[in-house]
């Protein structure tokens, strides 16, 4: 009995050698599991860290390629400066428009050819046409799109365009460039040729009569207007017009000539101032309070007299508002008087009514009722008489 419980206390003891031995064998395992896995994990770290370095030397790579296969390229123009950058093979402007969405107006200029090379840094020039303004005679405004660089090159396509010959405002010069001023002033100065339908007026003719005192004049017959077609060349600034040419004159109905009588009876006055006195009894009455020597002309409100036809502003009007007519004379106001009652020798009494821009000192200028009139009387010396 005793023998089987020492043989079984001595199987136990084996079997718990055999249990620990399992255990410290486990446990050696596991310490050599744990580390495996760190150096597993240090190779991990360590391979990635290689790959990252060489991710970034081939990106490092590839932008100093990219950097070196692509050029930077400005286009300036009028309205500002852009900057591109765009591949390094082989291309022309034509192309990196095209690239770019870059495009040329009909009127653009551009400096350099199409067909030229990109090349690094290039600066391409462009000037753009734009719409240019201009002031015409301080009133309306005129818009042109175009291309140019001073104020003359715009105002020669402003006279090609308009057909008139427009010039510069005051203190603006054909050198300056455009671009400075918003409004561009120019006055208008342009000839056109014209034809128009006037009043053609008729000569008077006189005859004597014996039985009549000289300077006594009867009228026998009234004249009839008749009608002319005129062309002329009217000359114009600011839109007004400044001188006017007579080219063609047609006539379209022809006048019927006014008819008066002149006395031609000579009596001997007692004296100079009776002989005025008498001439002039239909016109006043007075005494001579001068007697000038002076040299007359003729005129007559005709169109080649006076530059004016029928309906114009002031046609046949004189300096002091009357209507001029057979028996008004245009005078020096600084040497007779305005309103003053004339008598002149070989013309007959007369009204001091009218001025004119060559009449000055002694010079007196005689109306009549027609230019032919007016061309026979001429020009001479006369006496002329103040009355009073």
């Amino acid at each position: 009995m005793n023998n089987l419980i020492a043989h079984g206390e001595q199987k136990k003891s084996t079997w718990k050698i055999f249990i620990n031995s399992l255990v410290v064998l486990g446990i050696m395992l596991l310490f050599s599991s744990m580390a495996n896995a760190e150096v597993k994990a240090e190779e991990i770290t360590t391979a990635e860290e290689a790959t990252a370095e060489t991710v970034e030397e081939a990106l490092e790579e590839e932008t100093a390629v990219s950097a070196a296969s692509r050029y930077t390229v400005v286009v300036q123009d009028n309205f500002g400066t852009e900057v591109y950058t765009t591949s390094k093979e082989p291309k022309t402007i034509g192309d990196f428009f095209e690239e770019q969405g870059i495009t040329l107006g009909e009127l653009d200029i551009l400096r350099g050819e199409l067909t030229d090379e990109i090349t690094q840094g290039m600066v391409i020039n462009i000037k753009r046409a734009e719409d240019v303004s201009f002031l015409i005679d301080g009133e309306d405004v005129y818009t042109i799109y175009m291309n140019v660089y001073t104020v003359g090159e715009a105002l020669s396509k402003l006279k090609v365009e308009t057909g008139i010959n427009y010039t510069l405002g005051e203190g603006y010069s054909s050198s300056q460039a455009y671009n400075v001023v918003d409004l561009i002033p120019v006055v208008s100065g342009y000839t056109k040729v014209e034809t128009k339908i006037v009043e053609y007026y008729f000569d008077t003719e006189t005859v004597e009569n014996p039985d009549l005192e000289e300077g006594v004049t009867n009228v026998l017959s009234e004249g009839q207007v008749g009608s002319l077609e005129l062309t002329v060349r009217v000359n114009y600034e600011n839109g007004q017009a400044v001188s006017t040419e007579t080219l063609k004159e047609n006539v379209l109905v022809a006048p019927v000539n006014r008819v008066i009588e002149i006395g031609t009876k000579v009596e001997e006055p007692e004296s100079a101032e009776d002989e005025i006195t008498g001439a002039f009894s239909a016109f006043t009455t007075g005494t001579i309070v001068r007697q000038l020597t002076m040299n007359s002309s003729a005129y007559s409100i005709d169109y080649a007299c006076t530059g004016k036809t029928p309906g114009m502003a002031d046609y046949g009007i004189t300096a002091t508002g009357v209507r001029a007519h057979y028996g008004i004379a245009a005078v020096d106001p600084n040497v007779i008087p305005l309103g003053s009652k004339l008598y002149v020798e070989g013309y007959g009494y007369c009204l001091a009514a009218d001025t004119g821009g060559a009449i000055k000192g002694n010079k007196i200028d005689l109306c009549f009722d027609s230019y032919g009139e007016a061309a026979n009387y001429g020009r001479k010396n006369v006496t002329v008489y103040v009355l009073a």
